[in-house]
């Protein structure tokens, strides 16, 4: 508990550093940093599993390991919106719909994340994720990331950014962040910061790189809360992965249905 109140006490202070400082920058206010539209390179690895088909097998060696995509965060101080759509909209490559097939055949079907948005008045949180071709929108209040400070510090652009680490699904998350983009956002999973998320590391791997930052305010339009898709909590959208992967285990995956040229 003393912890955790220190953790907070510091934040608290280091914030009205930042804030009293930028005042101090003539032509500038605090305000005109809180608001913008952050590019990010996301880098995704594949990893293939054996299928049993020597053909199969000796195919995915061609594909490629890893794919990379450009994905945008909106941000105010009121609220953020995190796009995981490639920003052009454009087509995957052949090549890189195999890989992103081989790499998920034998495994359990599993959620694809397309947005996140966060109402930082309010402490709330809708994820519109993609789950067996049909969408949700999960709804919830924001939770302490558990993020932990640490005193190393690193420039990503103009930035120089604070570490934190967290614990995930057993792994070890660096997040850097910016305190002087005073906003508690980030892309994906990867907010609660006092400064928004410029960096994320996992496994020793960049998946989450900032490539442009813009401080020019999104459209009211842009920066709006998703609303297709059916509404649920993050319990009994947990529950339905878990019947939809309980039924993948005991029917096997699908024949493949892909044929390369």
């Amino acid at each position: 508990m003393k912890k955790a109140s220190l953790i907070r006490a510091t934040v608290t202070r280091l914030m009205a550093v930042i804030l009293i400082g930028s005042l101090a920058l003539p032509g500038l206010s605090a305000q005109d940093l809180l608001a913008g539209t952050i590019v990010y390179q996301r880098t995704t690895t594949y990893t293939f599993d054996p299928t049993g088909n020597d053909e199969w097998d000796a195919y995915a060696k061609t594909l490629p390991t890893e794919g990379e995509f450009e994905n945008v965060l909106y941000f105010t101080a009121e609220a953020s919106l995190y796009d995981e759509s490639t920003i052009e909209k454009e087509a995957i490559s052949d090549t890189q719909q195999m890989a992103m097939f081989m790499a998920s055949y034998g495994k359990p079907p599993k959620p694809s994340l397309k947005q996140i948005f966060i109402d930082f008045n309010t402490e709330s949180r809708t994820a519109l994720l993609e789950f067996m071709t049909r969408e949700f929108l999960v709804e919830s209040t924001l939770e302490n990331r558990g993020w932990k400070l640490d005193p190393s510090r690193k420039k990503i652009g103009e930035y120089v950014c604070m570490k934190a680490t967290m614990k995930m699904e057993g792994d070890t998350v660096t997040a850097w962040f910016a305190p002087e983009l005073p906003v508690p956002a980030g892309p994906a999973e990867y907010y609660g910061l006092p400064g928004i998320v410029l960096a994320v590391e996992r496994l020793g791997e960049t998946i989450l790189m900032a490539t442009s930052i813009d401080l020019t305010p999104p459209l009211p339009d842009i920066l709006v809360k998703p609303d297709a898709g059916k509404r649920t909590s993050p319990e009994a959208f947990e529950r339905i992965v878990e019947e939809k992967v309980e039924e993948f285990k005991k029917n096997g995956p699908a024949d493949m249905n892909y044929r390369h040229k």
